[in-house]
């Protein structure tokens, strides 16, 4: 624990990987193993350091920033319709530039995917988006102590 509280970041990058990255033996062995806890490597290792270092406290800090809304409701909503509106786009695009159109049956499956969109958005865990509050959450405001934002940003994106 002492090491952990020396030196945070450097806990913080050794825990994210161990836990994204330690099945990779059984998957090169040929062995597939489901686990739910890749995607959330970078998240629990700085949920660990936090509370390993700063308590309790340390970890509502990082919880509270992850849902405090940042800028009006019309761009949350326009972020939420920015990708269907760009697949809309392309296809009507494509359509234009003389692709055949659509079929019904390739239609017919395009609501299947709005429950998916919102599956994705609700529960950020299957996606991999739990891994930015590590990342971007923790890493990097550490990481631009001292530092200006782009050298901290590359330093994380070497990383």
């Amino acid at each position: 624990m002492s090491a952990v509280r020396r030196h945070p970041l450097i806990a913080f990058f050794v825990l994210a990987y161990a836990f994204s990255w330690w099945p990779w033996h059984l998957y090169a062995l040929g062995l597939s193993l489901p686990s739910p806890i890749l995607g959330f490597g970078p998240f629990l290792a700085a949920v660990l350091v936090l509370a390993l270092s700063g308590g309790k406290a340390a970890v509502m800090i990082l919880l509270r920033r992850m849902v405090r809304w940042r800028v009006a409701g019309l761009w949350y909503a326009a972020a939420l319709l920015l990708p269907v509106a760009i697949a809309l786009g392309a296809t009507v695009l494509n359509v234009l530039l003389g692709a055949r159109p659509p079929s019904s049956a390739e239609l017919g499956t395009w609501p299947s995917l709005i429950p998916t969109y919102f599956l994705y958005l609700l529960i950020p865990g299957i996606s991999g988006a739990w891994e930015e509050p590590g990342w971007r959450g923790y890493a990097l405001p550490n990481l631009q102590a001292g530092r200006s934002a782009l050298s901290a940003s590359l330093i994380l994106g070497v990383v």
